[in-house]
C-alpha cells in the first residue's frame, strides 16, 4: 500500500524545486558575467586597434602630386611621331591613350615588380573589352599583353586587377623589375622618380599591346619637396598602404 504524503511532504518538494531553480539562474548569471567580461576584453582591445590604425594613417603623407597644367601638359601631349611609326609597322590599330602619371617609389622598386594603372586617372576605360575587364574582376586572373618599352625592347608581361581597401588599379607585372633594369641605362631612358609617363594601347589582330615612353622629365618637372622615402617624405610604409594612397591622387 502506497505512502500518503501530509503537508511536510510537499513542502520539502517545494524547498527542493526552489533551490534548484535558484542554482540554474546563480549559474546563467555566472556565466553572463564572463561573457560580458570577455566581450569587453575584446572591444577594448579593438577599439585600441582602431586607434592605432588611425594614428598611423594620420602620420602618412600622399605622394607629392604633380601639376600638369603647370608643366604645360594638363591636356595630354600627343604621342610622339616615333612611336606612331612603330606601331604603324606593326600593323596597329585602335590607338589609346590609358594614361598619364607620374613614376612613384612603389614603381620603381624592384622588390615590388608592378607598375601601377589607378582606375580614377585612366584617360580610357575602353582600351579593354568588356570581356577583358569582366575577366580581369575574378580573382587571380591575367591578361598577357606585350609592352614597347622606351628602349626599344619588347617584354612578355601580365595585366591583373588589384581591388583595395576603397579603390582599384590595374597592374604590370610579371617581368617589370627587368624593364626598369633595361631602362635605367642613359639619361634620357631612365625612369626616376616623378617622370611623367604615359602608356597608350594598340590591337594586332584582336591581340593588346601596350607602348610606356616619358613625356616628363623629374629634373624638370615641379613636384614638391624632396622624396627620400617611399612616400616622397622620408616615411617608409607598407606596399599596400602606399598603393593605395597612389589611387587617391
Amino acid at each position: 500500500m502506497g505512502r500518503v504524503l501530509d503537508a511536510n511532504d510537499d513542502v520539502g518538494c517545494f524547498d527542493k524545486m526552489v533551490a534548484a531553480i535558484k542554482s540554474v539562474e546563480e549559474s546563467i548569471l555566472i556565466a553572463f558575467v564572463q561573457q560580458r567580461r570577455v566581450c569587453g576584453k575584446r572591444c577594448s582591445e579593438s577599439g585600441n586597434n582602431n586607434e592605432d590604425e588611425q594614428k598611423k594613417r594620420k602620420l602618412l603623407k600622399r605622394p607629392n602630386r604633380t601639376c600638369f597644367a603647370n608643366i604645360g601638359s594638363e591636356t595630354p601631349p600627343d604621342m610622339p611621331d616615333e612611336w606612331w611609326d612603330k606601331i604603324r609597322t606593326k600593323g596597329g590599330t585602335d590607338v589609346k591613350l590609358v594614361i598619364m602619371k607620374q613614376m612613384f617609389a612603389t614603381d620603381l622598386n624592384p622588390h615590388h615588380d608592378r607598375f601601377s594603372i589607378p582606375f580614377k586617372q585612366i584617360r580610357d576605360s575602353s582600351f579593354l573589352t568588356e570581356d577583358e575587364k569582366s575577366k580581369l574582376k575574378e580573382q587571380k586572373e591575367n591578361i598577357p599583353v606585350t609592352l614597347m618599352e622606351p628602349c626599344g625592347d619588347e617584354s612578355k608581361m601580365l595585366l591583373r586587377q588589384w581591388n583595395l581597401k576603397s579603390s582599384s588599379t590595374y597592374v604590370l607585372t610579371s617581368s617589370w623589375k627587368k624593364v626598369l633594369e633595361r631602362n635605367h641605362q642613359g639619361s634620357s631612358g631612365k625612369f626616376k622618380q616623378n617622370d611623367i609617363v604615359q602608356l597608350w594601347s594598340f590591337r594586332r589582330n584582336g591581340e593588346l599591346l601596350l607602348a610606356l615612353f616619358k613625356v616628363g622629365d623629374a629634373s624638370t618637372t615641379p613636384s614638391g619637396s624632396g622624396s627620400k622615402g617611399e612616400n616622397g617624405d622620408g616615411a617608409s610604409t607598407s606596399h599596400r598602404t602606399m598603393l593605395d594612397l597612389e589611387l587617391h591622387l
